[in-house]
């Protein structure tokens, strides 16, 4: 049964890539999808282009690691499509630095673009999926973060992606009673990666690996998959040398 058709549906960095492709598959089922970017005004109009070829779609703007600007954004996709059902977190910046040459800005941005913008989008779609008794979140993490993988030069990343996976876990603790089960998924080495290990398949992850996770986790013959951490990964794991 198709019970994503006529769903609201966010997703955050929408504009490209990865998100861009969740966008389209999601629409191609029938939700009606909300578009989020920061700064690729261009590319997410794009998106928005691709997906109404096949449902209804907004595009909405903002900086998710501020409270005020997430009210805002989950407002307007109230007034426009509906209250949320679905939420993907996909934000999330990265750098490739020793932690010794990492300034305060770039560690700063890591942390808050990965965990607060996760925070804050879970805590103002929470309260319409609580009324509706159903819901949907599906978050970003990190191969090896759930196991706190140490890395010398991804090092704000996976403290970023650990917290992620820890506050995943809790929430969907808090809020299996109202029927929302709140999920991570924690990809590869994806073609888009911006650092490209070897891994055990010779293969990296493509977008449909992903949307094909996030397909299963949004199936109410899911439903009692809660708190969980899928990595969609091939067999890698960071640290390991091929």
């Amino acid at each position: 049964m198709n019970i994503v058709n006529n769903k609201i549906a966010l997703i955050t960095g929408a504009s490209k890539n990865l998100g861009r492709a969740i966008a389209i598959d999601l629409a191609k089922q029938g939700a009606k999808v909300a578009i989020h970017y920061h700064s690729s005004e261009k590319e997410a109009k794009e998106t928005l282009k691709e997906v109404k070829k096949y449902s209804q779609g907004i595009i909405v703007e903002g900086d998710i690691t501020n409270k005020r600007e997430v009210s805002s954004i989950v407002r307007t996709i109230g007034t426009k499509l509906g209250n949320t059902d679905i939420l993907i977190n996909l934000v999330g910046n990265f750098i490739y630095e020793p932690i010794t040459t990492t300034n305060f800005a770039k560690f700063r941005d890591v942390i808050e673009s990965n965990l607060y913008s996760t925070f804050l989008c879970c805590k103002e779609a929470l309260p319409s999926m609580k009324k509706k008794k159903w819901g949907r979140i599906i978050n970003f993490g990190s191969v090896g973060a759930e196991s706190l993988t140490i890395r010398e030069k991804t090092t704000p990343y996976y403290i970023a992606k650990t917290g992620v996976i820890m506050l995943t876990k809790v929430l969907a603790y808090e809020y299996a009673k109202y029927g929302i089960t709140i999920n991570s998924i924690s990809p590869g080495i994806l073609e888009t990666s911006i650092t490209k290990p070897p891994t055990p398949s010779g293969k990296f992850a493509q977008f449909g690996d992903i949307t094909n996770a996030i397909n299963f986790l949004l199936k109410e013959e899911s439903s009692y998959i809660n708190g969980a951490n899928i990595e969609v990964a091939g067999g890698w794991r960071p640290g390991f040398s091929t």
